[in-house]
């Protein structure tokens, strides 16, 4: 079991890895390239718009097909997103090619997360111990590590730096997912939810909806918290900058979140078998509402502050909405339950990025810390009533 539960951390870890050069450090990178705060938006909503569509697509096909599962997919993926560096890394002074390929980059990168997660629940349902918590917690860790190592390098040699972080890691990611070992003729087991048996046709598999009224309400309250966390900590080389400080600053922001994540990551598979996984999320989305209020002081301080809440809004958010799909959904719509909490993150990158770049070229980091407290009190309104309404 050991041996599962390790290939699990590491495929988290290395993917963490990736997630430092994007999105860590998307808006340092395209910015250096010459990139506006408002093209970068336009950007990364267009592409991540594109990642939204494939998503579904993907999980349904994952869903139907028993010869076709994380394993494969992620395969394909990791080999695409490593030749894309490598494109990236030669043809990185034309900036119509950078915006292209870095774009398809952030739709790949996006897409994986589902079937990152999934790999953890594939061993669990089928009898074997993996602790998904701690695995996420190892991501944290290697994202806090090379968060400050990339902040120094790119201060020393620029945004190339990125570029070669994520050659790398993705190179080691496609090693990690080829050696994962399936487990054959195992029974898989079917993991109690909200829902009995008679619940289960209740609205048709075809209208999840309306079957699942709870878990979408709380998927929307998920969107809009990754919406503020988009639009806060995606420009966060802006709000630093515009305290005096640079890329090693923003190296040594996203360090202390990742840091701070670790505990939270480690001990959430305790946590969720006494509070249920939606009622974290009601509390993560009160933290995102504290957050933007200390994000407001516009100190290089109250930044660091701000990101020592990472602790109890985005780690508890996170590794909750894997198990809230897990819990909550029958094993015939798991995949796909996961593929809308996936939606809902790059929906979050999606509105994050835009509308982070258009509040800053209105009205500065100011502005767009206003626009991140309202979002964070509509997210928190949707938890709550997720929690209120009848899950059946």
């Amino acid at each position: 079991m050991k041996k599962y539960s390790m290939f699990c951390s590491a495929l988290m870890a290395i993917y963490y890895i990736i997630q430092v050069s994007v999105p860590g450090y998307t808006i340092y990178f395209l910015s250096e390239k010459g990139f506006t705060a408002s093209e970068i938006g336009i950007l990364l909503a267009v592409f991540g718009i594109v990642a939204v569509f494939l998503q579904p697509l993907l999980g349904d096909m994952a869903d139907k097909n028993n010869n076709i599962d994380f394993k494969k997919i992620l395969t394909c993926i990791g080999i695409i997103v490593a030749v894309l560096f490598i494109g990236l890394y030669y043809f990185d002074n034309n900036k119509y090619i950078i915006g292209l390929l870095f774009g398809i980059i952030f739709v790949f990168v996006n897409i994986m997360l589902p079937f990152v997660n999934a790999s953890c629940f594939y061993y669990t349902n089928r009898g074997i111990n993996v602790n998904f918590g701690i695995a996420r917690g190892f991501g944290s860790f290697s994202y806090a590590i090379i968060s400050y190592v990339l902040g120094y390098f790119t201060k020393a040699f620029g945004a190339e730096a990125v570029l070669i972080n994520g050659i790398i890691s993705a190179i080691l990611f496609f090693i990690v997912i080829v050696l994962m070992p399936r487990v054959k003729n195992a029974y898989v087991q079917i993991i109690n939810s909200e829902y009995n048996d008679s619940d289960r046709h209740n609205g048709g598999n075809n209208n999840l909806i309306k079957k699942y009224p709870s878990f979408f309400l709380i998927v929307i309250a998920t969107a809009c918290a990754m919406t503020f966390h988009n639009a806060d900590c995606g420009y966060l080389i802006q709000i630093i900058e515009g305290l005096g400080g640079d890329s090693f600053h923003l190296g040594i922001a996203n360090a202390i979140a990742a840091i701070v994540e670790i505990p939270t990551m480690f001990l959430i598979a305790k946590i969720v078998k006494k509070i249920k996984a939606k009622k974290l999320i009601v509390i993560a989305c009160a933290f995102y509402i504290l957050r933007g209020f200390v994000f407001y002081i516009q100190s290089m301080e109250a930044v660091y502050v701000a990101q020592v809440l990472q602790m109890f809004s985005f780690a508890v958010l996170i590794p909750s909405t894997v198990y809230l799909a897990d819990e909550m959904m029958f094993a015939e719509d798991k995949i796909k339950g996961q593929m809308f909490i996936g939606m809902a993150i790059t929906i979050g990158l999606i509105f994050g990025s835009f509308l982070g770049g258009q509040l800053i070229s209105i009205g500065g980091t100011k502005l767009l810390e206003i626009g991140c407290i309202i979002i964070a009190i509509i997210s928190f309104i949707f938890a709550l009533i997720g929690n209120v309404v009848n899950s059946t």
